[in-house]
């Protein structure tokens, strides 16, 4: 019997207590099966919020403290719930039409290019939205001045920008419709930003000079499963079913000086080099209901520099797609562990159910099927031999492979 529940104790299945059975291997096999097939969602374009009417965007910046690049694979839990929230920022999407450069084009976001690897301009990126998913077409750049003496050291050093617009050979696609695990993409196109440099100590009077940047972007959808958030509306965390896309972003950079290649002996003095490459990476979190992805991770040189979550999450709290917007808190005892624990959590049918107990990477490292009556539940738990010292998550899904309930536990 469970105690104080009245009802038996539920039968559990899992990775450490299997009967060596043919026949209960394959049900067991046929089961895991049924539940990543469950898991896997499809974005369409009726998921996606966003229009040709274009809208303000709220977000918030996350902190990056202990924060691991994001694991890829199958039915995964991704568990940022104790990230902090650093601070909110908005951004809009205006609606555009009839610009002859960008025919096909219906919004316009204003934003920021780096020039040389150290200076911000401005630019405002065009983008098509529609059935086809949304994708950047092309940028304008504005014609703007800036002094340059922190980088070239003359007082009376500046860099004006050209006004120029770059129509992409093809386009960047961010999100493709319908958008479903395994799917990828990829788009070449080249970006040139063009100004004039005043620099004294090289000779330089308004001089035309250009950045040629080759720009190859490579787009997967890497991962399905739960994504668990702080709630940015007030305490506990939301839970919503989501994609993982991960983009690569390959940049080659060419610099020219009045047409012809740049010196080396300046482009050295500057930091530079002739056809150097940089290679970033963002993990970019996709969920139903939102103006745009619901995480967004960037990484460079193995290293997160930033992760911006939106904060409409928060509004999918009273929606249908929403999944387990409060989740549940399991109980845990003794906590900390030497790797002997019990969970206990409530049970609301009497269909099969899934423990997970996964590492700090949001690996799965155990696993238990948890059958009976509806009620109060307790689980005996062993973490495998050679467990390190950590703090390892607990996940309960029911029969739909929702995550209902959560904790953690520290193994000491």
């Amino acid at each position: 019997m469970v105690p104080g529940s009245g009802h038996p104790a539920p039968v559990i299945y899992s990775s450490f207590n299997l009967p060596i059975m043919k026949q209960s291997f394959l049900l067991f096999t046929f089961f895991l099966l049924t539940l990543q097939l469950s898991a896997q969602i499809v974005l369409n374009r009726s998921d996606y919020d966003l229009t040709s009417d274009g809208m303000t965007i709220n977000s918030w910046s996350m902190s990056t403290a202990g924060f691991s690049v994001p694991e890829v694979g199958t039915n995964m839990t991704w568990d940022f719930s104790a990230q902090a929230l650093v601070d909110p920022f908005t951004y809009s999407k205006d609606p555009v039409s009839g610009n002859p450069d960008f025919p096909e084009a219906n919004l316009v976001e204003k934003t920021s290019d780096r020039l040389l690897g150290i200076i911000d301009i401005p630019v405002d990126l065009y983008e098509r939205v529609d059935d086809g998913g949304l994708a950047t077409v092309g940028r304008v750049f504005s014609t703007v001045g800036f002094p340059s003496m922190p980088i070239t050291g003359g007082a009376n050093d500046s860099i004006t920008i050209v006004g120029y617009t770059n129509v992409y050979e093809e386009p960047d696609y961010f999100f493709k419709f319908p958008m479903a695990y395994q799917d990828a993409w990829e788009a070449s196109y080249t970006v040139q930003i063009n100004y004039l440099m005043k620099v004294a100590a090289f000779g330089l009077d308004n001089v035309p000079a250009s950045q040629v940047s080759r720009i190859t972007q490579n787009t997967s959808v890497a991962g399905h499963g739960t994504l668990i958030l702080p709630n940015p509306g007030g305490s506990g965390s939301v839970s919503i079913e989501a994609l993982l896309l991960r983009r690569d972003r390959v940049q080659t950079d060419s610099f020219l000086l009045a047409g012809q290649p740049a010196p080396s002996a300046m482009l050295g003095a500057l930091g530079l080099m002739q056809g150097s490459s940089a290679t970033t990476t963002q993990f970019i979190f996709c969920a139903k209901g939102l103006p745009r992805s619901a995480v967004n991770v960037s990484v460079r040189n193995g290293a997160v520099t930033f992760i911006s979550m939106s904060d409409d999450v928060k509004d999918l709290v009273s929606s249908s797609r929403f999944v387990a917007p409060e989740l549940a808190t399991v109980r845990v005892f003794p906590n900390p562990t030497n790797g002997e624990f019990q969970v206990a959590f409530d049970k609301t049918d009497a269909q099969n159910w899934t423990l997970q107990v996964l590492n700090p990477l949001g690996q799965q490292i155990q696993s238990a099927i948890l059958g009976g009556h509806p009620g109060e539940q307790l689980v005996n738990v062993s973490l495998p031999d050679g467990t390190q010292t950590g703090l390892y998550q607990i996940v309960v899904r029911n029969s739909q492979n929702v995550a209902v309930s959560t904790g953690r536990v520290f193994k000491n």
